[in-house]
Formats: C-alpha cells, structure tokens, sequence
C-alpha cells in the first residue's frame, strides 16, 4: 500500500536553541581633567548593541558594547555630560549542533544605578538580558494522497506560510551632520542617538530591496552657552538582500538594528567645529516565507483491510498582516514646579504587549518620557513620567493562535510648553508587527493496509438505522463502521457534513 501513498514535504522555522542571558554592568571610572566635578547626577542612561554574533558547532558567541552616558549639572548649574563604553563579550554553550542554524539576538537593559563616589568618581551598577534564538527549515514529510478506491479520506486545508528564507546584512553609515551658521559652534555633545526602522520592502527574484531611515537626535552645547542645542535629522539607507529562491510572490518580514553608534565633533579648517561626523552601523534581517495553503489529509481508514496509520502533529504559521507604520503618542505632562525652559527630553520603550480582540490586534505599551527643566531661579531638575499608548490594527481573528511580537521604536519626540506648570509631549514611534495564525494539525505521516487482514465489520444487515447525536459529524459515523461517506450523505440526500440536531438516518453497508 505503500507505494500508492502520494508525500510532500511541509516545511516550517523550527527554533532548536532559544535562552536569555544576563550580563551585569559592573564599572567605576574617574572623569577626565576636561570634565567639570559632578554636583548633581540627572541621568545614566546605557544602550547595549550586539556588534558580532556568530555560530561554531556547539557554541553561540555574542559580542557587543555597551553605551553609558552620564548626564549630570556642575557647581555652576551647567548641563554636563560623559559618555563610557563598556564591551562585552559572552560564550553560550548548547547540548545541540546548532551548524547550519538561524542566530537572531536582541538586547534589552533591565537596570541601572549609579552614584557619584566624589565629584570626580561614579560607580554604576546594572544589568542587561541578550535574548537569544536560533532556528532551521525543518521538513515535515506529509500523505497528501492516496490512490485507493477502498479508502475513506478526510481532506482539509492547513493555513501556512512557507519559510523560504533567512539572511542578514550589514549597512556602514557615514554622515556629515551641519549646523546652522547663526548658532554657536559645537562645544561639546551632550547625548546622542539614533534610530533606524524599514519603511519599505520590495521582493525580487532571488532578492529583497530594503529601504528605510535612520531618525538622528543630538544635543550639544554651543561655545559660550549654557542653554543646549538640538539637532535633528534623518539619514535615508537602503540596501539589497539576497534569498536564493524567493520571488514576487513571497512576503518578507524585515527589521533593522542598530550594531554600532558614534557621532562626535569635527574640525572644520578654520578651527571651528561647525558639524558632526556621524559613523553607524546597521543590521538588516530579511525572514521570507510564501504565503500558500496547503491541502492535508487529516485522517483516512480502509472500509475493507486493517490499517495502520501514524499521525504527527505538525506546526504550521501563516501571515495575516504585515504592519510597517508610524504611530504617534501626544499627552499634556504636568510639571510640581514653574519651569522655564526645558535643557534635555527624551523616551525610552519601557513595556510591549499585544491583545487580539474583535476584529482587531492592539498594540499597548509604556514609554518613559524624561526632561530636564529650569525653573524660574535657573535651576536644573529631573522629571520622568511614564505614559501609555494603545495603536489599533484591523485583523482578521481566526479560532487558531495569534501571535505577534512588534518591534517599536522612536522615531522623534519633542515638546511645547503650555504654561509654567504643563508640557505637552509628542513622540513617533517605528511599528514593524507581523502577525501570525499558528496552528497545531494532527496528520497522517505514514500508512500501511494489510491485505492479508479484512477488518470486521460491526453491521450485518445492508442498511443500520443509526441516531445521530447534534453536532455529531457523518465522518466519524461512517469511521465506526467501516462505510463509505458519499453514501452516507447520498442516502439521506444530506448537504452537510455535521449534523445541526438530532437526526436518525440509515448507514449503508459498504
């Protein structure tokens, strides 16, 4: 019987090494002779990039930096900064042959703390998570056909999204960012940061264009000024992916991250410095998959011999949507004291979920907006307020899981002040969601008829009149004694295949 079972292969992304590491940030530095002592510490704020990663048999290498900048105000009052780099490096070891395997990782800072020892002296304290996942095509060997008159087959449709690819490549950014004439030139830079998101993915043959931007944020002090300055920009990337075997017709999920980060003052001939020399480098990660139903066979039996049938439950996913937008937050800010001005604002993703509910996928999270303002006697203060946001993306809910794990970043946030006591804030954030129906399909993997057997059936007479019970199915009934399913339905002239109520009907013998 073998011979007359038709296979095809069913493939999916299997994960066969998933773990979270935690990295403590241990480290105490003494500022350098150009930095003004500490009076006051505002903020310390860490960004940990991955650099390198890579794969060797049995281990999983990950490399990166740690960005600590330390904001802080001097005897004067005056906005001063720091920024200290902390590498790491961190071997993860596996029971797998991880060989031939998809490494994705991402990093998150869970705390940080720090204190000023003296004026000159900081100790920090803090953590940070390397999320780490790296999985393979598996191939899944499925009956989707059986050429056998004597056998019953119950067909049906798995909704699946084909895996056709994984690849990622890296983008070097180097940028002169100018500064006005009329203003000051560049003393010294405060803070700096960047933020890439994909605003487009177009699909070619055996490849996938990439393009999208890069929001640039930095704040700096002019030559003889105590207020700061903000610079703003945003830097276009594009680049080319290649997928062997994808074409038009496949989809892509595409994320870009931020592996490398510098931007400091340059020297114009004159002596001056009047722009930025900004030097990046991204990650883009291009996940393919071909959007295709597949037909399945969910369960067979033999109205005539012995069967043996194996079944395996088989993972399949499909995309229903694909969001690449921009979501925009704007929420009045309450301040305890009358302010001034406002030196610094910035946010920072604090929390990620994702709800399904009618008809709609909801994206919720927190983002902590932090400000430092002057108030009416020029003193500088610390403000952090944590404020929600919800966006709402129409989807199609099945009754199989949904999944989604959205990648949010800031694009910008700014801010204007309302009166002495209030500020509105605004802030844009990159949303990259793909959207997932996951299903768990019981199926038939292998099947065997034993000729030598006949199988013994529980009617004797040509017709059994049988009750069938409400939302009992004509399968199952004629599975219980060995009929044929298109008599079934053609006996008692039905058209469907449960039954709405209770029904007598009569099964004939096949």
């Amino acid at each position: 019987m073998e011979n007359k079972c038709l296979k095809t292969s069913v493939f999916a992304n299997e994960n066969i090494f998933e773990d979270f590491c935690e990295q403590p940030v241990d480290v105490d530095f003494t500022l350098p002779d150009y930095c003004p002592d500490i009076s006051k510490i505002f903020k310390c704020k860490p960004v940990a990039r991955i650099s390198s990663k890579g794969i060797n048999g049995n281990n999983i290498t990950v490399e990166g930096n740690v960005t600590i900048t330390l904001l802080y105000c001097d005897k004067d009052n005056k906005l001063n900064s720091f920024e200290y780099q902390y590498p790491f490096s961190k071997i993860i070891e596996s029971d797998t042959d991880l060989a031939g395997g998809n490494l994705v990782c991402r990093c998150k800072c869970d705390y940080i703390n720090c204190r000023a020892v003296t004026g000159r002296k900081v100790d920090i304290h803090g953590a940070f998570t390397v999320a780490i996942r790296v999985f393979k095509r598996k191939c899944n060997d499925i009956i989707s056909d059986i050429d056998d008159s004597n056998i019953e087959i119950l067909r049906g449709t798995a909704p699946a999204t084909v895996p056709m690819g994984y690849n990622e490549k890296y983008i070097i950014i180097e940028e002169e960012i100018p500064i006005s004439n009329s203003v000051p030139a560049i003393q010294n830079i405060l803070r700096y940061d960047a933020f890439p998101a994909v605003k487009e993915c177009k699909i070619l043959n055996n490849k996938v264009m990439v393009k999208g931007d890069m929001a640039v944020v930095i704040l700096y002090l002019g030559e003889g000024e105590s207020t700061p300055q903000t610079v703003k920009t945003t830097i276009p990337f594009s680049q080319v992916v290649d997928i062997k075997g994808i074409t038009d017709m496949c989809e892509c999920e595409t994320k870009a991250d931020l592996s490398n980060l510098e931007i400091k003052p340059r020297v114009w001939q004159n002596g001056e410095n009047r722009s930025f020399a900004l030097n990046a480098k991204i990650l883009i990660s291009c996940e393919s998959y071909c959007v295709n139903d597949i037909t399945v066979i969910k369960d067979a039996f033999s109205r005539k011999y012995e069967t043996q049938i194996q079944k395996n439950k088989v993972s399949f996913s499909k995309i229903i949507k694909n969001v690449k937008e921009t979501g925009h937050i704007k929420k009045n800010i309450e301040i305890s004291e009358n302010i001034s001005s406002v030196l610094d604002l910035w946010c920072d993703i604090q929390s990620v979920i994702t709800k399904f509910e009618k008809d709609n996928m909801l994206i919720c999270g927190t983002v902590l907006a932090g400000i430092i303002v002057c108030n009416q006697n020029n003193e500088a203060s610390i403000f952090e307020k944590p404020i929600d946001f919800q966006f709402k993306y129409p989807v199609n809910i099945s009754e199989n899981q949904m999944e989604c794990n959205p990648e949010i970043e800031i694009e910008s946030c700014g801010f204007t002040i309302l009166n002495p006591n209030c500020i509105e804030f605004r802030a844009d954030l990159s949303v990259n969601a793909c959207t997932y129906e996951k299903s768990n399909i019981s199926l038939i993997t292998d099947m065997t008829v034993d000729t030598e057997k006949l199988i013994k059936k529980r009617q004797r007479h040509a017709i059994t009149v049988y009750f069938a019970n409400q939302n009992e199915c004509v399968w199952d009934i004629a599975r219980t004694y060995n009929a044929s399913v298109q008599d079934i339905m053609n006996i008692n002239s039905l058209e469907d295949n449960c039954f709405k109520e209770n029904t007598m009907i009569l099964v004939p013998l096949a």
